[in-house]
């Protein structure tokens, strides 16, 4: 019965003239984000359209706790609804949910509980202060740097929080690898999957693999394509500015897009500031397959066509913003389990 009360509040969602869709919308385009109207949209479309009948009970696949805990979430606040998979995790699986919001996105997460509240009155869920989320909970689900997952884990030690009950996800980003052969559908999916959220997702391509010999120039126009789809948040080309000048001073090769809308640079494979790709050139393959498996903890996903032999579980271009409700590994064994 959870299951179609869900369906059933996900798809009043998909309307983009839903009142409570709207009213946590506009709140949300006040806060210190950097999210845009565009990408709000289609962030919102894109959680809502996935959630069915069968796309849950494939997720939690009767996973069901028969005692269950109380589950704090630290949402994080870099990409709108980006906790609505932990939301939904921790509810389907027989748990109590309690969440803290990031100041950045502090009403979208809160206003669809309430209108799943009114599906469901008796839903154990509720949102808190972070101050007040440990002493409260049996276990803690979070996201970010090292640093806050260092405070996660002193927190958690000081309410009596055993590690076991810890579910932490450490900063992360994606890889793209090409040959020089992709479609112009290839390189405005992989544009998107570098640009949309102004880059702040651990899923957004930091770091493009190229054939020694490849211009970027087909990449960039695609990239200057999907921004006038996509418009770049206003804050992102002060931020970008800064990232510019230290290219400039140390002589790094790099280009930008129109207004500074984004920003490739060619180099070492160390990923650089949101909205800011770096272009490395490889001799072979094998020079990739190395920096994947060395790299293999902080990646959270590789872009790349089928016809590239000797990358593993590559996803398509386009798909980076496109997860599916389980693609968080282990959430709900973590959330089945004791």
């Amino acid at each position: 019965m959870m299951f179609a009360k869900v369906v059933r509040t996900a798809a009043r969602w998909q309307d983009p003239d839903y009142p409570p869709r709207v009213r946590a919308a506009i709140r949300t385009m006040q806060e210190g984000n950097r999210f845009t109207e565009e990408a709000l949209a289609f962030a919102i479309n894109h959680e809502m359209r996935q959630i069915t009948e069968r796309s849950l009970a494939h997720w939690v696949a009767g996973r069901v706790v028969e005692e269950p805990r109380t589950v704090g979430v630290l949402n994080a606040g870099n990409i709108p609804l980006v906790g609505l998979q932990d939301f939904l995790g921790v509810l389907l699986s027989g748990n109590h949910y309690r969440g803290a919001c990031s100041s950045r996105s502090p009403y979208l997460l809160p206003a669809f509980m309430r209108d799943l509240k009114d599906e469901l009155p008796a839903l154990p869920a509720e949102f808190t202060e972070v101050d007040s989320l440990f002493a409260s909970c049996n276990a803690i689900i979070a996201s970010g740097s090292e640093t806050t997952m260092e405070w996660v884990r002193k927190q958690s030690s000081a309410a009596g929080i055993a590690n076991t009950q810890l579910l932490l996800r450490g900063h992360g980003f994606a890889v793209a690898v090409v040959d020089g052969n992709e479609s112009q559908e290839e390189l405005e999916g992989l544009s998107e999957d570098i640009l949309l959220h102004e880059g702040m997702g651990c899923r957004n391509v930091a770091l493009l693999w190229a054939p020694q010999a490849l211009s970027p120039d087909s990449m960039l126009e695609s990239m200057a394509a999907v921004r006038a789809v996509f418009p770049a948040h206003k804050r992102t080309p002060r931020a970008l500015s800064t990232q510019q000048a230290l290219l400039r001073g140390l002589n790094i090769p790099h280009t930008d897009g129109e207004g500074l809308g984004f920003l490739l640079s060619k180099g070492e494979p160390e990923p650089q500031g949101p909205g800011h790709v770096r272009w490395t050139a490889y001799e072979t393959m094998q020079d990739v397959r190395d920096y994947l498996i060395h790299q293999e903890k902080y990646i959270e996903l590789v872009i790349a066509s089928p016809r590239l032999s000797g990358i593993p579980n590559a996803a398509l271009a386009g798909s980076a913003q496109r997860p599916s409700l389980g693609w968080q590994a282990g959430t709900i064994d973590f959330l089945s389990s004791r």
